[in-house]
């Protein structure tokens, strides 16, 4: 009994992070960037198109996130996101103009559909 419970949490705490579908182009920058400045950086990176190219920027974001002092990055999980202008280009493909809280700079994130769900590309 004892090595059935064993083999059941083993088995769980190997799956993935739970991901929800982002339905829209604002569902999936916002899942994005939520799970970024929260730190959940393997459930940031599920809602990236999946690239060599965005491979790259994920791994430079997440190097910077994690150079941030203990400060820093409880500034960016306290933070609200301020989404200023959901751009649709096509059908396929939005820009998400957004803002921090705590950040004045104005920033633009690129999302398109994929039979999975909306994906940023950060390229």
């Amino acid at each position: 009994m004892l090595a059935l419970l064993g083999l059941i949490f083993m088995v769980s705490c190997g799956q993935a992070p739970p991901i929800e579908k982002a339905e829209t182009a604002l569902d999936g920058g916002r899942y994005f960037l939520e799970s970024l400045h929260q730190g959940d950086i393997k459930k940031a990176k599920l809602y990236i198109l999946d690239n060599v190219d965005n491979a790259s920027i994920f791994d430079s974001l997440s190097k910077a996130y994690f150079s941030l002092d203990k400060e820093g990055r409880q500034q960016l999980r306290l933070a609200s996101i301020q989404i200023n202008e959901v751009q649709e280009i096509n059908k396929t493909e939005s820009i998400i103009h957004y803002q921090l809280s705590s950040d004045p700079q104005k920033k633009d994130l690129k999302v398109v559909a994929t039979p999975d769900g909306w994906r940023v590309n950060l390229k």
